[in-house]
């Protein structure tokens, strides 16, 4: 990592995502959020690892309709 890599702060990333700043908090203390990085005692986040999480969080169907299927 390079110290002139940008970084985002916690609002950033939440806008990024389209979520609410309190759903990026929940998701890092649940441990299901994306990679953050502490410095001091601010959050922040890369945005290759935003994009990381974006990627994993693809879905081929909705629960839904594997129920249904399945019924």
């Amino acid at each position: 990592m390079s110290a002139n890599e940008p970084l985002v702060t916690e609002n950033e990333a939440a806008i990024l995502l389209r979520v609410s700043l309190t759903t990026v908090r929940r998701w890092r203390r649940e441990g299901r959020g994306p990679v953050y990085r502490k410095i001091g005692r601010s959050v922040r986040y890369r945005p290759e690892d935003l994009g990381d999480f974006i990627a994993a969080s693809r879905c081929m169907e909705t629960g839904w309709r594997s129920r249904k299927l399945a019924a």
